[in-house]
């Protein structure tokens, strides 16, 4: 496979690894999208938490990484065919937008994020649960400013096959603001009972 694609690659215009990746995506396009998700996801979370203190929580890692992978390299592709083909015409974007950020978002994606990253980082479910209720709207209103014109840019320009690879990579920097605001369960402990309380 590398031999055909480094062949190819004489042949066309298009750069090597933007070659070697849409091969893969052909042949391995559910293993591809997975690791998309789970690379970026794990680059975005470890600059947030090297920015914040210069060290690394794996747990706190593995839990963006789950979240992601689950959402963006799994749950995601059927998702986006579905709204694809049941909203078009006329104001398809608009439809097709709106479905992803005030249906799927709140009630997929979000649900998805608090879980994994309460549960993998130790909160029992009756703490990720008072957690998602405590920054659910903060958090949402951050992702509508963020998601709705990448959404938008999204449905309107970028083909189907490449439509996740799209959003893991606009994911990376969501991802980023997701795990300073939100990443860690240490940080929402210690905000919840102060010390001295």
């Amino acid at each position: 496979m590398l031999n055909t694609a480094l062949a190819s690659v004489g042949h066309s215009s298009a750069p090597l690894l933007l070659t070697l990746y849409d091969q893969a995506l052909t042949s391995h396009p559910l293993e591809t999208r997975v690791a998309t998700a789970a690379s970026l996801a794990f680059a975005g979370d470890a600059v947030a938490q090297w920015s914040q203190s210069r060290s690394y929580d794996a747990r706190r890692g593995v839990s963006f990484v789950a979240c992601e992978t689950c959402f963006r390299g799994i749950l995601q592709p059927p998702i986006l065919l579905w709204v694809v083909a049941t909203f078009a015409g006329r104001l398809a974007t608009a439809k097709r937008v709106a479905v992803n950020q005030f249906v799927v978002s709140p009630l997929v994606y979000f649900p998805l994020f608090w879980l994994c990253t309460g549960v993998i980082q130790g909160l029992s479910l009756g703490e990720t649960v008072s957690r998602a209720r405590a920054g659910f709207r903060k958090l949402y209103s951050r992702s509508l400013l963020y998601w709705l014109p990448v959404q938008c840019v999204q449905f309107s320009l970028v083909p189907q096959r490449y439509k996740v690879v799209f959003l893991s990579v606009a994911g990376l920097l969501w991802t980023t603001l997701l795990s300073v605001v939100a990443g860690s369960v240490q940080r929402w402990r210690q905000q919840r009972h102060p010390a001295g309380d």
